[in-house]
């Protein structure tokens, strides 16, 4: 995974596996822009600073998740055929988001690096609900009707 050369160390990581129907995701572009116009507007809130669903669309609008691109706070990173890495640096800490599918499996990580104890504390906050959060915000695009 791209990911997990996305910063210069790892302070936490984790990663989800799941399958996914590749007739409804062909790529990872495909699962990408499901991801974000499937979000509820309070999950977009907190996790991408995007306060209404005009934003989000805007947003997407023109978006072809190239590297420095967008989504609210989320900048791209890194991309490939199969994988795109999003983050933001947050002066504390930095962290970077990816959703890669390989053949009918999608995997999902998260990669955090601590910039003194401010990141170290405020992560330790966040890590009580950043995986049920990250499942949460998975079964959006997963149970989108055709």
């Amino acid at each position: 995974m791209l990911v997990s050369s996305a910063l210069a160390h790892i302070d936490y990581s984790d990663c989800f596996t799941m399958h996914i129907d590749t007739k409804r995701f062909s790529d990872i572009d495909t699962f990408v822009k499901c991801y974000f116009e499937t979000q509820p507007r309070w999950l977009a809130m907190i996790s991408m600073n995007l306060f209404s669903k005009a934003s989000m669309q805007k947003a997407l609008k023109d978006n072809h998740f190239t590297t420095e691109e967008h989504i609210g706070n989320w900048k791209i990173y890194m991309r490939d055929n199969n994988e795109i890495v999003f983050g933001d640096d947050m002066g504390f800490m930095e962290y970077r988001f990816s959703m890669q599918i390989d053949d009918d499996t999608l995997r999902v990580a998260t990669v955090v690096q601590y910039k003194g104890k401010m990141g170290k504390y405020y992560f330790a906050f966040v890590k009580l609900l950043h995986q049920r959060f990250v499942l949460l915000s998975l079964t959006y695009p997963l149970k989108k009707k055709v």
